[in-house]
């Protein structure tokens, strides 16, 4: 087992899905619709004696009960996170959107696939009976081998048992989903496109909350695999699984199976690979073991899983090596940070660069820093095996962030990382940044073949704006952070893909208010990096804050784009130059003047108020400010909080005793 992996005592046995104390039996704040449906009542197993449940869209789990005797609510010796609803709720989407892309993905390529194959046949000359015409190669006995129409209608049935063996149609799928492929004009249309299953690995499962969410919610999913370090979680998992009626039902279960032994039962007869596998595994499949040990075992290319949740108390940064070597080329990793004081705070520069190989930022757009500091450690840990990263979604929320990317392999596209990689300089006092990349890329065409060509080269620095220690508009030091990702934090197609799911399925969650909101905030994020917020900005010059859209109205006259930031509310990002965000506030104070006998000699106001304006400013009404900005549409954009005292919670110990009375 490679030195990397992290010895058992260091990896974190319980994610934030149980974290918060339970006084009683919870239930959701708001349920699916499905959830309540009577035929799933009439199913739903009784409780056993002992245990409280805690139900959550399609699913319920147990806990221990709480002490009777007691005079005041016990405490339950689990810990859970109903506010973590929305980050399972977000990840339901962003998986389904992703196993449907994927989909596409495999359907658009196995088709090519056929057409190459019918392209072949037809150049090969093959005859009306197949016979005659094919090529030859000389096999391994030195016998001449006839490689035409019948070695293509070979290949054809090879990959259709492949196929097959790895995407079996579910049962009882619509007709409309195997509809035969449409074919070219000229050209004999296709066979049915298959369907292509994923499996999923949750690292850190815990209650197995989650994992059993996506074997219910997840149309398109093969298996999940439930795994932690704790036997007692494992015990929990296995609890839950079953109550869920997702415990392993046996091959003799399936239909056809009578009168057979175990080993006997194979794919064939309407029985798939997949079929077997989940009667005699389960769909929720349950292991105890390290996360990083057990994902290390899966890395070979047929080992892989399709999409690797991590989602741990703390940081996911141990995980990431493994996590890397266990996914496979085009699959979903899905990755929550919780250790915000180290990636949006301050203090702990020394750890944030660690963990993340960046130094954090003391400025207010650190949440999206926060973000840049987690995709930079993960661009650079799968660089390290040849890999990239294609970020989908990446969103700061409440005290933690959650990343949504695809993994794949391409040298090229590894080599471009370090233009997509940069430091920050930014000033203590204004805080205004400026940008050093670490690389930069050239493309050239060919006039011959028209292909383009790149060319990687060491950057020019310091970037425009850093002479000195000194920041040249207040006069403040300079700090630096970093290095970060710099490129997009979105797919925009992706994110589109999302919102389009959760307006079209809103009774699947329960939190699709505020996914809706903060969704459609990020896709119309503009991808110049960081924000600011006026109403500091407008502090820096002791001055009345401008209304929001007439700050947003006055960076479009001048030509800028803008948007919101989904990571902090009442704030602005755009491409415009922090000297043109300070002219902004030089032209409104001249209608709203600042009282200078509240300004020291020496203050940064003071030596941004004495500059020049060095850009022509109108704060006429844009009529696209409340659009961009999204003042005109009707969404929940930032959550308040949904209950006193709430947020991350104490880690659970492993092996700890359940609660005293009275304590």
């Amino acid at each position: 087992m490679p030195d990397a992996v992290q010895p058992q005592e260091t990896a974190p046995v319980q994610d934030k899905d149980v974290q918060m104390q339970v006084e009683q039996p919870a239930q959701p704040a708001e349920a699916p619709d499905h959830a309540a449906a009577p035929d799933q009542a009439a199913d739903t197993p009784a409780v056993p004696e002992g245990f409280v449940p805690y139900t959550e869209s399609t699913t319920s789990i147990l806990f221990a009960a709480p002490p009777s005797s007691s005079s005041q609510a016990g405490s339950a010796p689990v810990f859970l996170n109903p506010v973590q609803q929305y980050n399972r709720d977000l990840s339901v989407v962003a998986i389904r959107t992703w196993s449907e892309a994927r989909q596409r993905e495999k359907r658009a390529f196995w088709e090519e696939g056929l057409r190459r194959k019918r392209e072949r046949k037809r150049a090969g000359g093959a005859g009306a009976d197949g016979k005659g015409k094919g090529k030859k190669r000389k096999a391994q006995d030195g016998e001449g081998v006839e490689v035409g129409a019948e070695a293509d209608k070979a290949a054809e049935a090879a990959e259709a048992k492949r196929v097959e063996d790895k995407a079996p149609e579910p049962a009882g799928e619509p007709a409309s989903e195997t509809a035969a492929a449409p074919a070219p004009k000229g050209d004999e249309p296709l066979p049915p496109a298959p369907t292509y299953k994923f499996s999923l690995l949750e690292a850190l499962s815990a209650t197995g909350l989650r994992a059993i969410r996506y074997a219910k919610e997840l149309p398109l999913l093969k298996f999940v695999v439930a795994n932690d370090l704790s036997a007692s979680a494992v015990k929990d998992i296995e609890r839950n699984v079953a109550f869920n009626g997702l415990a392993p039902k046996g091959v003799f279960s399936l239909p056809g199976t009578e009168g057979l032994k175990e080993e006997d039962v194979k794919p064939g007869g309407g029985l798939s690979k997949a079929d077997i596998d989940e009667a005699r595994l389960g769909k929720v499949r349950v292991n105890e073991g390290d996360a990083c040990v057990y994902m290390y075992q899966h890395r070979h290319e047929d080992a892989r899983f399709d999409c690797i949740d991590l989602d741990p108390y703390g940081s996911a940064v141990p995980f990431l090596d493994a996590a890397m070597n266990a996914i496979a080329d085009g699959g979903l990793m899905c990755v929550t940070c919780t250790d915000m004081g180290v990636l949006a705070g301050h203090n702990y520069p020394e750890k944030a660069f660690t963990h993340y190989g960046g130094v954090c930022v003391n400025a207010e757009y650190s949440h999206e820093v926060a973000l840049r500091l987690v995709l930079n450690a993960l661009a650079t840990t799968a660089a390290r095996y040849g890999r990239y990263i294609e970020p989908q979604l990446s969103l700061s929320i409440d005290f933690y962030v959650r990343l949504f990317i695809r993994v794949r392999t391409a040298p090229k596209e590894v080599k471009a990382l370090a233009s997509k990689t940069s430091l920050i300089y930014y000033c203590h006092t204004c805080q205004t940044p400026h940008w050093q990349s670490f690389g930069r890329v050239s493309e050239k065409v060919s006039a011959k073949t028209g292909v383009t060509n790149y060319s990687y080269h060491v950057p020019a620095g310091p970037p425009k704006g850093v002479d000195g220690e000194r920041c040249g508009e207040c006069g403040g030091k300079f700090h630096i952070g970093g290095p970060m990702w710099s490129a997009p934090l979105h797919n925009r197609e992706f994110v589109k893909e999302m919102l389009e799911h959760v307006e079209d399925n809103k009774k699947d969650f329960a939190t699709h208010e505020r996914i809706k909101g903060m969704l459609t905030v990020a896709l119309n994020e503009c991808e110049a990096p960081l924000y600011f917020s006026p109403a500091k900005m407008s502090s820096l010059f002791n001055a009345v804050c401008p209304p929001l859209q007439t700050f947003g109205s006055a960076l479009l006259n001048g030509g800028y784009t803008i948007s919101r930031s989904h990571a902090v509310a009442g704030s602005i990002k755009t491409d415009a130059p922090r000297t043109f965000v300070h002219d902004v506030i030089r032209e409104w104070i001249k209608t709203h003047p600042v009282k200078m006998s509240n300004v020291k000699d020496g203050s940064p106001a003071k030596v941004l108020l004495g500059k020049e304006m060095r850009h022509e400013v109108s704060l006429a009404h844009h009529p696209e400010a409340g659009k961009r900005l999204l003042d005109d549409v009707k969404v929940v954009r930032y959550q308040m909080n949904p209950q006193a005292n709430w947020g991350p919670a104490r880690a659970a110990v492993r092996g700890a005793p359940p609660a005293k009375k009275g304590q």
